[in-house]
This record gives C-alpha cells, structure tokens and sequence, in this order.
C-alpha cells in the first residue's frame, strides 16, 4: 500500500519520534541546550550582530508556534511582536547573556512541565484501561500495557497519548491484550490513509476485527486478516467512511457465509461504479444477499 509522503505525516512522525526519544533520555535535552550555548557563544566570539541572531530565534520560534497551533494570524501576532521587541532595545549594550540564559531556563522548565503533564495524562489514561481488563490485577496489567504503549509502531505516526488512547478503546471494547500491538499499527495504518478522527479509525478497525474473530475457524493473528481486508477497502472509489457504513449495515451478508469478502468488495466496487450511494448500496445488498 503506497504512503502519503505529505509535509504533515513527515512533521507527525519526526514529533512522535522525538517525543519517544527525549522521554526515554531526558539528559539529551539538557545536551541540546549545552550544544546550542556553544553555537551562540561561537557565533558572538566571531563579532556577528546580536540582532541577526535574535531575528532567527524569533522566526524558528514563530514557525514552531504555526506548526503546533495551525493559526496563521496567532503566528504573525507573535513573529511581529517579536521583531518589535528586537528593534526596541539595543542589544549591543544590553546584557545578551543574562538573557539567553534566562530564555534556556524557561525552556528546561517548559519541557519538564510538558513531560509531566504528558506522563500524568498517559498513566490517566492506562490505568482506565487496566481496571477495565482486570481490576484486581490491574498493576500488572498496568504494567503490560504501558509496556505496549512504549514500542514504536511501524510508521510513527502516532504520539504515545494516541497509542495509549487506542488501548484504552481496545480495552473497553474487550479486545485481546495479544492483539494491541498489531492493532495499534492497523490503526495507525488506517488513521494515515483516511486522515479520520483516532476514535473514528478505531471503529474501523473494530468492526473489521469483530466480523475476522468471529468466522469459523478464527484467523491465527486478528489483525494482520483486517490490515489485508483494509488494503481491499482501498481500492474502491467510495469513501472510507461510506464504506464503514455500508460494512456496519450489511456485514450479516459475509458473516451468514452469503458472499466471500472479496466477492462482497467487488459488489460493493460495481455499484460504486454504477453510481449508486451509499444508502443505495445497503438496499441492494439487502435486496439481494438478506
């Protein structure tokens, strides 16, 4: 199946990956920093304006503000105010030391903030799941599920609140604790080809892992036999979420043995073909097949 290669999945995938990686090492932040003071230092050892390297601090700092908040006008607000401020004071009798170190703390305690809240928001949300699997062991369910959390999924697009929230669904919806790290990448897969709602794309898996767990015999691994019955969903011309549709209301057809899957996806692909919406397509399978 082809990968959308967009600017956003790059960007998701470079903060997932970074998330990950400053939570397992926080000391690298601090070598970041300590890397960065070096540059500064060099950069002013070598008599090059302040006010340049101001201007550069504003403007990476305002393209990080568009990337995390998407407004372009909270963005401009911020950049402009900025370089006001830059051009308001001389920064060449000003104590530009006291102020990078001021800026470097601010940051450290931002980041550290930010891991707490994050790491108080993930416990939150596995213990949720943890006591729904198994309350008076849940600990160790705890435990095994935050461990899951934790590995990164084939394409890391998914930060580790969004892998947590997507064990938290499967828990409730008393899936398999063996199933979630395939699942988390189905999900994965699934939320990076339709671009839909994290719940939304869990419904969609759900649905597809209900009708595989239930067939006689039960496929040795759930989810790999939904990711090959998603790469089928992809090749027809209705949308993603039209077919969800069509699959909640006629998925009795496949599961009384009526029609095969694929015989159901090139059903569903003909009257696609035909102009057919939707709606239209549940009567005629019902007509039909029910």
């Amino acid at each position: 199946m082809k990968k959308s290669k967009s600017l956003f999945e790059a960007v998701s995938a470079l903060k997932s990956v970074t998330e990950m990686l400053f939570k397992k090492m926080p000391v690298l932040f601090l070598v970041i920093i300590y890397l960065v003071d070096l540059g500064i230092r060099s950069y002013l050892s070598a008599g090059w304006s302040k006010t340049y390297l101001l201007g550069v601090l504003i403007l990476a700092i305002s393209v990080g503000i568009y990337t995390s908040t998407k407004s372009f006008s909270e963005t401009t607000l911020s950049f402009i105010l900025g370089i006001l401020t830059i051009y308001s004071i001389d920064w060449e009798k000003a104590d530009f030391t006291i102020f990078i170190l001021l800026y470097l703390a601010y940051i450290i305690l931002i980041f550290y903030i930010s891991a707490i809240r994050l790491a108080a928001k993930q416990e939150s949300i596995l213990t949720q799941a943890a006591c729904k699997l198994d309350i008076d062991e849940y600990k160790e369910v705890y435990k095994r599920i935050k461990e899951i959390s934790h590995k990164s999924t084939k394409h890391s697009q998914l930060s580790i609140i969004e892998k947590s929230e997507v064990i938290r669904y499967l828990a409730f919806r008393q899936v398999m604790i063996g199933e979630y790290e395939e699942a988390i990448n189905i999900v994965e897969l699934i939320k990076g080809v339709c671009q839909m709602d994290l719940v939304a794309c869990c419904e969609m898996y759900y649905g597809l892992y209900t009708y595989c767990y239930n067939r006689k015999p039960t496929p040795p691994n759930v989810s790999r036999a939904v990711e090959k019955m998603f790469d089928k969903v992809t090749t027809l011309t209705i949308s993603y979420a039209e077919f969800f549709e069509i699959f909640s209301n006629t998925k009795r057809i496949l599961i009384e043995d009526k029609l095969s899957y694929d015989e159901y996806i090139l059903e569903i692909r003909l009257l696609a073909l035909k102009g057919y919406s939707s709606s239209d397509i549940v009567d005629e399978l019902k007509k039909n097949y029910l």
